[in-house]
């Protein structure tokens, strides 16, 4: 093996490792740090996986960091490159159950891609803490209520974040958010005390 095998190698374990924790982190429902995690992750899976680029003879490896380098940039909402690593993974000669996996990604990130319109919400104002009961969840509108001192305080959650919300319902929580124009946007969640 190669020295720079070898580094590829280390440096893919390390962003591994980071894509785990930013995982865990997200679970906790710390967004904020889970993002940063995904951002370290994808800048060292995207040094790998253009170490790989080139290498066409090296599958089923090359196709699974490009495909990995894709899942890191999806969840860094980094869309476009996502579906450029998904793109040179299929060029290259994937078997064809790495293939049918690539194509799926690539089809979901599309769709998400659609969604977005290629916009990034830019985060304003200031982050603010709410301690309350955690009385209502409505997946469909993706927003929680947390029940407080002064009353019901409605805060929008991310999509993908739905279904780790509901883990708190009826229970104490400690919830911060931040404020864009009329609208208060999740941060973090977790059980209070």
């Amino acid at each position: 093996m190669t020295q720079t095998a070898r580094q590829l190698r280390s440096t893919h374990r390390q962003a591994n490792l980071l894509a785990q924790e930013a995982w865990m982190a997200k679970e906790k429902g710390q967004f904020d740090r889970s993002l940063d995690l995904y951002q370290k992750a994808y800048l060292l899976e995207k040094e790998v996986a253009q170490g790989y680029l080139e290498l066409l003879d090296a599958e089923p490896t090359r196709s699974i960091i490009l495909k990995s380098a894709a899942v890191l940039a999806k969840e860094c909402g980094l869309l476009r490159e996502a579906e450029k690593w998904l793109s040179h993974a299929l060029s290259g000669n994937p078997s064809d159950e790495i293939a049918a996996e690539l194509r799926t990604l690539f089809k979901e990130i599309n769709k998400k891609h659609r969604k977005v319109n290629g916009t990034a919400k830019v985060e304003k104002g200031p982050l603010r803490v709410v301690e309350g009961i955690l009385g209502m969840v409505d997946s469909t509108k993706h927003r929680i209520g947390v029940d407080a001192a002064d009353g019901r305080v409605k805060i929008q959650v991310p999509q993908e974040a739905n279904d780790m919300v509901l883990k708190f319902i009826d229970n104490q929580v400690k919830v911060t958010y931040r404020v864009e124009g009329r609208r208060k946007w999740l941060k973090q969640i977790q059980k209070a005390g």
